[in-house]
């Protein structure tokens, strides 16, 4: 009963989670910009390792990643992976004009590209638009708008859930003392 009730209640975030979570359509065509202190990159046999160190911010588009260290994996110039470390590392992209960004922080992201799964660990949350879901562990496939969220054994651990209910700002702004007459 308490694992349907759960499943219920992770499903319903997801769903005013991520109501479009496809990437800006441009983005994907735009170059990725990075900067940070410093930056090597190694040849392997599946591809390469590029590694920047340092207040490390990289975009593309609307697509922006932040940390301490980001590793970039590519093969044939086109990038497999990233992996961005921090406390905490930051993942932020817009999925429409009209709707607010979804943003995640983890002290580890992992965003595999060819998945389209971003993949949160350590101190994960993630929101959209007020609703915040966070834990140990989140999974977040932004092409099927899925969330899969795991917490550990002690409660500081555990998924825990914010759910803005539809319309809550609109009901505030339309109270608050500066609108009344």
């Amino acid at each position: 009963m308490l694992n349907n009730l759960f499943s219920s209640a992770l499903l319903f975030s997801l769903a005013l989670l991520s109501p479009a979570a496809l990437a800006l359509p441009e983005d994907s065509a735009l170059p990725i910009n990075i900067q940070s202190d410093r930056a090597s990159q190694k040849a392997l046999k599946n591809g390469e390792k590029t590694e920047y160190f340092g207040n490390v911010l990289m975009t593309q588009g609307s697509l922006k990643i932040s940390g301490d260290h980001i590793i970039v994996r590519s093969k044939d110039r086109k990038v497999i992976s990233i992996v961005a470390l921090g406390k905490p590392a930051h993942f932020e992209q817009q999925s429409d004009p009209g709707k607010a960004p979804i943003k995640a922080d983890a002290n580890k992201l992992h965003y595999r590209l060819k998945q389209d799964t971003v993949i949160l660990s350590e101190n994960a949350s993630i929101e959209q638009n007020g609703t915040t879901v966070s834990g140990k562990r989140i999974e977040y496939n932004i092409a099927s708008e899925q969330v899969k969220a795991i917490g550990g054994k002690d409660n500081s651990d555990r998924v825990k859930m914010v759910l803005i209910p539809e319309g809550n700002s609109e009901t505030e702004s339309s109270t608050s003392p500066e609108n009344k007459d």
